[in-house]
Formats: C-alpha cells, sequence, structure tokens
C-alpha cells in the first residue's frame, strides 16, 4: 500500500494486519477485485497478481512505483512468526474460500488448494498467501532496511509508533479489521509433523527472524494431535 499524502509505503505481507493497516489508511479493502494502481490494492490483470501483496521487486520491476518514491518515502512492515502465520492462514482458507483439506496439502499447495494456490491466471489466486517473508525483503540482490520493521505479536506498541513516525493520530490504527476468530495459541493446533513441515517450508524465514516456535500444548493435547494424524482430514 502507498501512501502519497502521508508519503509512506507498507508492504503487507499476508496474515500480518494488513487490512487493519490499508483500512486505517482510507483503502477500501472490500472489494479485492478492483485495480487500485493509486494505493496499491486489488488484483492487478495485467501482472496476474494481487497489488497489496506485491513484492518490493516486483513493485519495482513492473513499474508499478519508482525509485525516487521508493527511496524516498518511509516504509513499514510487518512479520509473523511462521507457524502462527501458517495456521492462521489455513483457517482463513477453510473459512473465506470454503476450501477442505488437510494443512499438510495447504502447505504443499495441493489437492483441494492446488488450483487456488497455483492457477496465478485470475484473482481467484491466493497462492501469495505461502510467499516467503523473506522475499519482502529483498531487492535487486540486496536486504532492504525499512524504517520500521514490526512483529505482529508487538503491534499495540509498534503501530503506535508508526503513527508518531508519520505524525498521524496515536489511535491510527485502532480498528482491527480481520480479527482471527480462532482464540487458542497456534502451537495447540500444531503436531510433531506439522511443525516439521512449516520449518522445512518457511526455515529461511524462521532464521532470518529468529522466530521459535513457543509450545503451549499439554502433553494431553500433544498425544490427541499425534493420533489425529491416523485420521488427518482436517489438519
Amino acid at each position: 500500500m502507498i501512501s502519497h499524502k502521508h508519503k509512506c509505503i507498507f508492504i503487507h505481507i499476508a496474515k500480518c494486519a494488513g487490512s487493519t493497516v490499508e483500512n486505517a489508511f482510507g483503502v477500501d479493502i472490500a472489494d479485492q477485485s478492483q485495480n487500485n494502481h493509486k494505493n496499491f490494492f486489488g488484483w492487478d490483470d495485467k501482472n496476474k497478481l494481487y497489488l497489496q501483496h506485491a513484492t518490493p521487486q516486483e513493485l519495482l520491476s513492473y513499474g508499478l512505483i519508482d525509485e525516487n518514491t521508493w527511496n524516498n518515502y518511509y516504509k513499514f512492515v510487518i512479520v509473523r512468526n511462521s507457524w502462527d502465520k501458517s495456521i492462521s492462514d489455513y483457517f482463513w482458507m477453510l473459512r473465506k474460500e470454503f476450501l477442505k483439506g488437510s494443512f499438510i496439502k495447504y502447505l504443499n499447495r495441493s489437492g483441494k488448494f492446488k488450483k487456488k494456490l497455483t492457477d496465478n491466471s485470475n484473482s481467484e489466486y491466493r497462492g501469495d498467501h505461502l510467499t516467503k517473508q523473506i522475499d519482502y525483503f529483498k531487492l535487486n540482490g540486496k536486504f532492504i532496511k525499512y524504517d520500521k520493521v514490526l512483529f505482529f505479536d508487538q503491534l499495540k506498541t509498534g503501530l503506535p509508533e508508526v503513527a508518531k513516525d508519520l505524525s498521524l493520530p496515536i489511535d491510527f490504527f485502532d480498528k482491527k479489521i480481520n480479527a482471527n476468530p480462532e482464540k487458542k495459541h497456534y502451537s495447540k493446533y500444531y503436531s510433531y509433523r506439522m511443525i516439521k513441515k512449516v520449518k522445512k517450508i518457511y526455515g529461511q524465514d524462521i532464521k532470518f527472524f529468529g522466530f521459535k516456535f513457543d509450545d503451549k500444548r499439554s502433553f494431553k493435547e500433544k498425544v490427541l494431535l499425534f493420533l489425529k494424524l491416523k485420521n488427518p482430514t482436517n489438519m
């Protein structure tokens, strides 16, 4: 998302509170099919991507933004623990996209998830949700120096800091959009196999950002999740 009024660029990694940020800046997030180059939002049929999830490399390579604007605007991004992000997005796919299948199939982009996560020929595509977070930190082979990198679990303090940096009202980001309805801690959905799978796929992110699997499962929960693998229809 870009705001010329406030001279800032927000890089929206999927399932990292992006809708909350975009809504705060007045972006109409209700219509995902729109092609809003003014704010970088909606489906861009020419480049076959959702503008809000474009990586910095895509934004510049496709000529969506010029280098002068990129270099001079305030830039911020939100990152999220890979295990937390993955399970949140999995439930989002089940709930919003009406897909069915195991968590492993979701990560593998297979089964009922395959078309939605691999076919970018139209706006039904959602594969950008699985883009590695480290890809949003690279531009022309070099690591990007953001003005602010926020962690999803520290947004209560992080977003007010961004508001202060941009001379915005302190409550600018207070309205939360698409808050995750899953109330349990993310670890309580994980079996050992699922933990390993996320680590294998997102190992670069985990190492780069220092993510850890914060295990809050009881022994009983671990056993039940292990047994559930014998009938892994939903997980």
